[in-house]
């Protein structure tokens, strides 16, 4: 029945055509409740006690939004549970690393033609940011510009059109991107489309700036991606449509169970730093961005991407090509030359560990970005959540 299940999802999940429709606030869209955050990962066991880049991340959206003055009101607010911190991922919402989303936040709505939507934080080009769960008081600078400017402009943009990212990834992955470590290639390719639509020389210049540009918006669209698969699924179907971490725990969830998270504690990602002279410790696994890898790329697309997969090839087990290979379900008509649909049950009986490449950022919440990272997802998890679609 499994097979059967599996391959229905599947299809499912290939149907779906990804388009960059609208730029939109999360009050507007979601009816995000003031002083909530959301977060990435599976839900905290105490949201008062949050991990330290997130806390990072929630004090400057507090004094961004106005709820506080200081960082040590913030602070106050978060630890008495007056600002509630939810799993992003309730609201169909992925958020990269250790970015909090508020009612205020510009997001990337990403649809498919029959109207289902899923949502990711509109990014705002290089330098400070608040996915990278520090405290440095120029992100919010940046938020009010990503707010303010940047979301109108490209909402306008939009109004021309939505922005089919499929040929988008596609274009990425013929010219070196993995869509997750990397996205260099993809984010010219959207440029090239959305520039003509733009007015502000600004905005034009940050998107050729901002390589990273395209990975909120692939996270979305994979996220859409793996929501479709878990749509009326057979309670057996084990492809896995969540791998996220929230800082403390990492948790997966099934398409055959989809709003079940199964959890452990997380370790960090390792790979190669910005500074090898930072000895700050990684946080462990912050992120939604998991979803990538899930679909089938990110990590499962390295053999592709030439310049990540040397960076990480100190990290990456032997045989990684053919042993990922083995996981996953099977192929996107778009994407032939990858697997895709991560499949539980075959990590179980293949007992191996599916990577994912998420970032480093530090675990003292003040570092923030420390370099790129590889994270190799435990056995174990993926086990105990097959055992629950039969308990």
């Amino acid at each position: 029945m499994t097979l059967a299940a599996n391959a229905a999802a599947m299809k499912r999940l290939q149907a779906v055509r990804p388009n960059w429709r609208d730029v939109r606030f999360a009050r507007d869209v979601l009816g995000l409740p003031e002083h909530t955050l959301l977060h990435a990962g599976p839900p905290y066991a105490d949201p008062c006690r949050p991990s330290a880049p997130v806390l990072s991340s929630a004090i400057l959206c507090c004094i961004y939004e106005g709820w506080a003055a200081d960082e040590q009101t913030a602070a106050q607010l978060i630890a008495s549970g007056r600002v509630k911190l939810v799993s992003a991922q309730s609201y169909e919402v992925v958020t990269p690393l250790a970015a909090v989303i508020s009612s205020g936040t510009a997001l990337v709505e990403i649809a498919d033609g029959d109207g289902d939507a899923a949502w990711s934080l509109l990014g705002s080009g290089a330098g400070p940011q608040i996915r990278f769960g520090s405290r440095d008081p120029a992100v919010i600078e940046r938020m009010k510009w990503r707010d303010k400017v940047l979301a109108p402009a490209l909402a306008a943009a939009l109004a021309a059109g939505s922005i089919d990212l499929i040929p988008l990834a596609r274009t990425g992955l013929d010219h070196g991107d993995d869509l997750h470590a990397r996205t260099t290639a993809a984010s010219v390719a959207l440029r090239d489309v959305i520039s003509p639509r733009l007015n502000d020389p600004d905005i034009d210049a940050m998107l050729r700036q901002t390589p990273l540009f395209f990975l909120t918006l692939w996270m979305a669209a994979c996220h859409l991606m793996m929501s479709a698969a878990a749509r009326d699924a057979d309670p057996s179907t084990t492809l896995v449509v969540a791998l996220a971490g929230n800082g403390i725990d990492i948790g997966i969830r099934l398409a055959g169970r989809p709003t079940h998270w199964t959890t452990t504690v997380a370790a960090a990602p390792a790979g190669p730093r910005i500074d090898p002279s930072v000895l700050t410790p990684a946080a462990a696994l912050t992120g939604d961005s998991g979803v990538i890898d899930a679909a089938g790329f990110g990590a499962q697309a390295l053999m592709l991407a030439p310049e990540p997969a040397a960076a990480f090839e100190p990290w990456l087990p032997p045989d990684w090509r053919r042993e990922q290979a083995c996981l996953y379900a099977g192929v996107h008509p778009c994407f032939a030359d990858l697997r895709c649909g991560l499949d539980a049950a075959s990590v179980v009986s293949q007992n191996a560990a599916p990577l994912a490449a998420i970032a480093m950022i530090g675990a003292d919440g003040r570092s923030g970005l420390l370099g790129r990272g590889l994270f190799a997802a435990p056995v174990d998890l993926f086990a105990t959540a097959v055992r629950s679609l039969n308990p």
